[in-house]
C-alpha cells in the first residue's frame, strides 16, 4: 500500500482506522516516554553513586593519613572529623558506616578508626562494583541486555492494553453481554476477579520494569511479587473461586511486609554496642575492642618511646 493508502485508510470513518491511529498512537507516546524515564533513572542512580564515592573517598584518604602516623594536630584531627561527618550526606551511606562515624563524632575514641576505615574500604569497593556494572548494562551491553533494553519500554503499552481489555471486560459482564450468574455469589466472583487482576497488575508492573537496586532484599520482593500475581491464573481453573483466591493474594501481601521488612536501627546495635545483658554475666568480647586492640598494640610497638614516657 502507498502512502496515500494509509492516509486514506486513517482518514476513513471506520471503528477500525480509528481504533488502530490511537494504538499507535499511545505505543509511541508511552514507549518514548518510558524510555526516557528509565534512562532518566539510571543517570540519576550513576550521579548518586559518584556523590557517595567522592566523599567516601574523601574520608578514606584523611583515615589512611592518620593510619600512618601516631600523632595528629587539632587541624588535622578536626579535618577528618569533617570529611567524616561529610559523608552523612552520601545518598547510599550505610547505617553500619554511619552509627561508626556517629559514636567516633561523639567520643572521638581514635581506637574506632581502624574499624571505621575497614568499614569505608568495604563500601568504596561494593558501589564501584555497583557503578562498573551500571556502566556496562548502559554502554556496552551484552546480546540479552540489548534486546531487554529495547523490549522494556513496549510494556507500560501491554499493561495499558491489559487494563483497558479488563475494564471493557467489566462492562460487558455488568451489562449482561458476558452472562455469569444473576445470584449474589456470582456477583462476588465477578468483582473479586476484576479486583484480582487489578492487584495482580499492580504488582506485576514494578517487578518487571525493576527500577530497584540489586540486592537480597530487591530480589526477594520481586519474586513474592511475581508469585502473588501468578496466583490469578488459577480464575481459570473455576470463576467462583475468585474471592478465595483475592482472599489468598491478600494474605500473601500482607506476609510480604513480614518478609521483606528490616529490623529497625535502634534494635540493632553496631559494633562495639551490646545488648542488655543480666546482671552478673560477663560481656562477650566485641569485634571492635579486638581489633581496636591489636591497633593500639601495633601503634605502641611502633613507638616503644612514646609508651615508655606515658609510663
Amino acid at each position: 500500500m502507498s502512502l496515500s493508502d494509509w492516509l486514506t485508510w486513517l482518514l476513513a470513518p471506520q471503528p477500525a482506522a480509528l481504533t488502530a491511529f490511537l494504538a499507535l498512537a499511545l505505543f509511541l507516546g508511552l514507549y518514548g516516554g518510558s524510555a526516557l524515564g528509565l534512562r532518566r533513572k539510571e543517570q540519576a542512580r550513576l550521579r548518586r553513586l559518584e556523590a557517595s564515592l567522592t566523599l567516601y573517598a574523601a574520608a578514606e584518604s584523611a583515615l589512611l593519613h592518620l593510619h600512618a602516623r601516631t600523632e595528629l594536630s587539632r587541624a588535622e584531627e578536626q579535618l577528618l572529623l569533617d570529611r567524616l561527618l561529610a559523608c552523612r550526606a552520601a545518598p547510599y551511606l550505610s547505617e553500619d558506616a554511619l552509627s561508626q562515624i556517629s559514636a567516633y563524632a561523639g567520643e572521638r575514641d581514635r581506637a574506632r578508626l581502624p574499624l571505621l576505615l575497614k568499614t569505608l574500604e568495604r563500601e568504596n569497593d561494593r558501589m564501584c562494583a555497583e557503578r562498573d556494572k551500571l556502566l556496562r548494562r548502559t554502554e556496552s551491553p551484552g546480546w540479552g541486555q540489548a534486546f531487554w533494553r529495547q523490549l522494556r519500554p513496549g510494556i507500560p503499552f501491554l499493561f495499558a492494553a491489559a487494563l483497558l481489555y479488563l475494564l471493557s471486560w467489566l462492562l460487558r459482564t455488568l451489562n449482561g453481554e458476558i452472562v455469569l450468574g444473576n445470584g449474589l455469589e456470582e456477583m462476588a466472583a465477578v468483582w473479586s476477579l476484576f479486583v484480582s487482576a487489578l492487584f495482580s497488575l499492580a504488582l506485576l508492573y514494578p517487578a518487571i520494569m525493576g527500577g530497584y537496586r540489586p540486592g537480597a532484599g530487591a530480589v526477594l520482593l520481586r519474586i513474592w511479587s511475581v508469585l502473588i500475581a501468578a496466583l490469578f491464573l488459577l480464575h481459570l481453573l473455576n470463576p467462583s473461586f475468585a474471592p478465595f483466591i483475592l482472599i489468598l493474594q491478600l494474605l500473601l501481601f500482607l506476609a510480604g511486609f513480614r518478609l521483606t521488612g528490616t529490623k529497625p536501627r535502634k534494635s540493632r546495635p553496631f559494633a562495639g554496642h551490646y545488648r542488655a545483658v543480666p546482671e552478673g554475666q560477663p560481656l562477650p568480647p566485641s569485634t571492635t575492642e579486638t581489633e581496636s586492640g591489636t591497633a593500639v598494640k601495633s601503634l605502641s610497638e611502633a613507638n616503644p618511646e612514646g609508651s615508655a614516657k606515658e609510663e
